[in-house]
């Protein structure tokens, strides 16, 4: 462990901090990997292998982030 990170961990529990348990993110997830959206693009690259991230991304309706889309 970095030492910048035993810092920041110290500072954090001597602000008042119990758990080392990470605390719940507010806004989106960082992913739209779902069983129905892993499905959905299998689904287009199996009738078509020359499918684009960029148009399969836009079929199933999510982000174009390559992250969203590995599923194979």
């Amino acid at each position: 462990m970095k030492r910048t990170a035993v810092y920041k961990w110290v500072k954090r529990f001597s602000e008042g901090r119990e758990s080392v348990t990470e605390e719940e993110k507010s806004g989106r997830p960082a992913t739209r990997r779902t069983d129905e959206n892993t499905a959905k693009v299998r689904k287009f690259v199996r009738k078509n292998r020359r499918l684009t991230v960029r148009s399969i991304a836009e079929q199933v309706n999510i982000d174009r982030d390559p992250r969203g889309l590995h599923v194979f």
